[in-house]
C-alpha cells in the first residue's frame, strides 16, 4: 500500500485523499499515507475561534515515517454521489462545466479543461509532522500535470471548505488566512511571506446573492521543481440556509500558464445554490 516518495516540488505541500480508499499522491513534497473520509472534515472557521487567531499555519514537507491515519466512516447512502458523473450539473457559463458540492448543495462552473475530482476526494495542506490542517472538498484542478516532469503538479485548485454556521465575512477571512498560512510553511520550518486582505462584500449567483470575499498572496521563498513566484488564495462565503457556504481557490501566479483573472471572476460569479 505504501508508495516510494516523490521528489519535493517546493514550499507547498498539498495532499489529496479519497474516502475509504488509501491513495498516495506527491504534490510539492514527500508522500505519506492517509485513510479518511469527508464526514471527518471539521469546520474551518468555527464560531468559537477568534477571527484574529485562526488555527495554526501548516504545510511543509511530509515525513515518510508517518503511520497511516485512520478515521471512522459514516455509512453511505444510495443518494450520496460516488462518481464524477454524479456531480456534473448544467452550467450557467456557456461552454463550461457545472460542478456540484453535494455537501453544501452549492454548484460552481469551471472551464472544460479543468479536471473534476471524484466527490469523495479531499485536498489540502499539512504541517511538517504530517498533520492535515487545511482541507477542502468538491474539488476541481486547473492544469493537472502542469510540469510534465513533476508527478502530481498543477497550477490551481478550487473547492468548498466546511464552515458550519460561521458568519460569511468571518469565514472568508479565517478561511483564506488558514489556507495561505498552511501553504507558507517551508520544509525547514521557515515561512514564506503572506499578505491578506480584509473580507469585502461581493455577489455570487449572477449578482443575486450577497457574499463576502477575502484574498491572500503568498510569495514563494523556497521554489521547487515546478514553482511559481506567487500563489493567490481567494475565499468567497455566503449564507445558504442555516449554514455558510465557503468556496476556496488557490492559483499559481507569475507563470505563463497562470489562470487569467477574468476566468477566476467568472467562476466566482457562477457560484449558486443547487439542489441535487
Amino acid at each position: 500500500m505504501y508508495q516510494p516518495p516523490e521528489p519535493p516540488r517546493g514550499n507547498r505541500t498539498p495532499w489529496i485523499i479519497v474516502a475509504v480508499v488509501v491513495l498516495v499522491v506527491a504534490i510539492g513534497g514527500v508522500t505519506t499515507l492517509f485513510l479518511v473520509n469527508r464526514d471527518d472534515e471539521q469546520p474551518i472557521a468555527d464560531p468559537g475561534t477568534s477571527s484574529s487567531a485562526p488555527p495554526p499555519p501548516s504545510s511543509g514537507q511530509k515525513t515518510t515515517s508517518s503511520a497511516p491515519r485512520t478515521t471512522s466512516r459514516q455509512p453511505s447512502t444510495s443518494s450520496t454521489p460516488t462518481k464524477v458523473e454524479d456531480i456534473l450539473v448544467d452550467s450557467v457559463v456557456s461552454g463550461w462545466q457545472g460542478v456540484l458540492s453535494f455537501k453544501e448543495k452549492v454548484a460552481y462552473d469551471v472551464p472544460k479543461d479543468w479536471e473534476v475530482e471524484t466527490p469523495s476526494t479531499i485536498v489540502g495542506f499539512e504541517d511538517n509532522d504530517g498533520k492535515p490542517t487545511a482541507v477542502m472538498h468538491g474539488v476541481t484542478t486547473y492544469k493537472p500535470d502542469a510540469c510534465t516532469s513533476v508527478k502530481g503538479s498543477y497550477r490551481g485548485r478550487a473547492g468548498f471548505v466546511t464552515a458550519g454556521t460561521t458568519e460569511p465575512a468571518r469565514a472568508a477571512s479565517n478561511g483564506v488566512k488558514l489556507f495561505a498560512d498552511s501553504a507558507a510553511l517551508n520544509p525547514d520550518g521557515s515561512k514564506a511571506q503572506v499578505a491578506v486582505t480584509e473580507a469585502t462584500p461581493t455577489k455570487v449567483n449572477a449578482g443575486r446573492i450577497e457574499a463576502f470575499t477575502a484574498t491572500a498572496t503568498l510569495t514563494v521563498t523556497q521554489p521547487g521543481e515546478c514553482p511559481s513566484p506567487t500563489v493567490v488564495f481567494t475565499a468567497v462565503a455566503f449564507k445558504n440556509g442555516e449554514n455558510t457556504a465557503l468556496f476556496m481557490m488557490y492559483q499559481d501566479q507569475g507563470v505563463s500558464d497562470a489562470l487569467p483573472a477574468e476566468t477566476a471572476a467568472k467562476m466566482v460569479e457562477s457560484i449558486r445554490p443547487h439542489e441535487g
